[in-house]
C-alpha cells in the first residue's frame, strides 16, 4: 500500500532527529527531501525534544534527554578539535556555541550540532589582543537573526585593570556563520564588567546579558538585536526598589520554555509577553533555600524545573509547588556535570549544505 506523499512528510515531521538522519540513507529522493531548509524548520517547530549537555572528568561530553534523565547519558563524538576542556557558551536551534582547548593551550571556537555530530571551527576574530599591564574579558552570545536567515556569534570585550572601575571600551564583534567573517559592531554603551562572565541569553531574536548602566552602575537587562546590531533594555519587574540583588552572582537570566526569565534566590521572575513590564510574574521555588548549589543552573521542561549542581538535579514541579525527586546523573558516568542544554534538530551549523 502506497501512502499519499503529504501523510509521509506529516509522519517524518514527529520522527526524533537522529532517526532521520538515518533515513537520508533510504534514497536519493528521501536525501533530498529531509535536506531541505523548510523541511528542517517545520521539522524544528514540530518536534523541540530538550537535551542536556554534559561533560565527564576524562573531558568527554554527553547528551542526556530531559524528559529520559534516569537513562545512561550518551556519549558524543569526539571529533571537535581542541576538546580536551570544552566550555558551553550558549545554544540555538539544536546548534551549541563551545569553546574548546586542549592541554598544550591550542584553542578554537566551535558551533556543532549534537545531534548530528557536524560542526564548524570559527575563524579566528583578530580582536583577542594582549596587554601585559591589562587582563580581557570576553562575554559570549549566539543566536538566530531571522531577518536575515543567520546564525551570528557576538563577543564582548573589554580591558580592565580592576573590577571597581568601568573599563573605557566595550568591543562587540560579530561573526556569521552564512559569511563565515567576523565584524566589529558600535561599542556597548553599558558596563558589561561586573565580574560574572555569563554567556547572552537568546530569546525572540535578541541576546541578553545583566549589565550595569550610568556612573551610579544602575544594574539593567541589556538586549542586543542580531537583526539591526543594536543595544536596548528590557523593562524589568517590580522588585519593590531593589534593583541591586541583580548584581547578585546568585541572579542570572535564563529561558523558561521560550520566555526571558530572571532566576534569583527564591525563584524565577518571568517575562510572558516579551518587552512589556506589565507581564512580569514571580514563580516561588518553595525549599530552594535548603538545596546546597553550586554553580547553579535551571532548565524548564513540561511544567518541571530542573534545578542543576554539579551531577545532582532537582526536579521542581511548578503547579504541585514543590520538589518531587532528585536524580543524580553522574552515577554511571564519573565526575558527569550539568555544562548547557539544547533542542534536538537537524540543523546544519555549515551553510550552504547538511552534511
Amino acid at each position: 500500500m502506497d501512502f499519499p506523499p503529504e501523510i509521509i512528510t506529516n509522519i517524518l515531521y514527529r520522527l526524533p532527529a537522529k532517526s532521520l538522519g538515518r533515513f537520508r540513507c533510504v534514497s536519493k529522493s528521501w536525501q533530498a527531501q529531509l535536506s531541505e531548509p523548510q523541511f528542517i524548520k517545520h521539522h524544528q517547530n514540530t518536534l523541540n525534544r530538550n537535551h542536556l549537555i554534559c561533560a565527564s572528568f576524562s573531558s568527554s561530553l554527553y547528551s542526556l534527554p530531559c524528559n529520559q534523565l534516569e537513562e545512561n547519558p550518551k556519549k558524543l563524538s569526539s571529533e571537535l578539535p581542541h576538546a580536551d576542556i570544552f566550555i558551553f557558551l550558549g545554544s540555538c536551534n539544536g546548534l551549541v556555541l563551545g569553546f574548546a582547548e586542549d592541554f598544550v593551550n591550542a584553542h578554537s571556537l566551535v558551533v556543532f550540532n549534537p545531534t548530528t555530530t557536524k560542526f564548524v571551527e570559527l575563524l579566528e576574530s583578530g580582536y583577542e589582543m594582549v596587554n601585559k599591564l591589562l587582563e580581557i574579558d570576553i562575554l559570549y552570545g549566539f543566536g538566530y537573526d531571522v531577518l536575515n536567515d543567520d546564525y551570528k556569534v557576538v563577543t564582548i570585550s573589554y580591558f580592565h585593570y580592576n573590577y571597581m572601575h568601568r573599563p573605557d571600551n566595550i568591543f562587540v564583534h560579530i561573526y556569521s556563520l552564512r559569511n563565515n567573517t567576523w565584524k566589529c559592531g558600535i561599542d556597548s554603551p553599558y558596563d558589561h564588567s561586573h565580574g560574572r562572565s555569563l554567556h547572552g541569553v537568546f530569546v525572540n531574536g535578541f541576546l541578553h546579558w545583566i549589565a550595569n548602566k550610568g556612573s551610579n552602575r544602575v544594574p539593567v537587562i541589556v538586549a542586543f538585536n542580531l537583526a539591526d546590531e543594536t543595544f536596548s533594555e528590557v523593562p524589568l519587574p517590580n522588585l519593590d526598589g531593589h534593583v541591586d540583588i541583580m548584581s547578585k552572582s546568585s541572579c542570572k537570566l535564563v529561558v523558561y520554555g521560550e520566555k526571558l526569565g530572571l532566576f534569583m534566590e527564591d525563584g524565577v521572575w518571568l517575562m510572558n509577553e516579551y518587552g512589556v513590564r506589565e507581564s512580569w510574574s514571580e514563580i516561588l521555588i518553595h525549599g530552594l533555600h535548603e538545596i546546597p548549589m553550586i554553580e547553579r543552573k535551571i532548565f524548564y521542561e513540561d511544567g518541571k524545573l530542573f534545578l542543576v549542581s554539579s551531577g545532582l538535579i532537582w526536579i521542581y514541579d511548578v503547579e504541585e509547588g514543590s520538589f518531587c525527586r532528585t536524580i543524580d546523573i553522574s552515577r554511571n558516568v564519573t565526575g558527569l556535570k550539568v555544562k548547557g542544554g539544547y533542542v534536538e534538530s537537524l540543523v546544519s551549523p555549515k551553510f550552504g549544505g547538511t552534511n
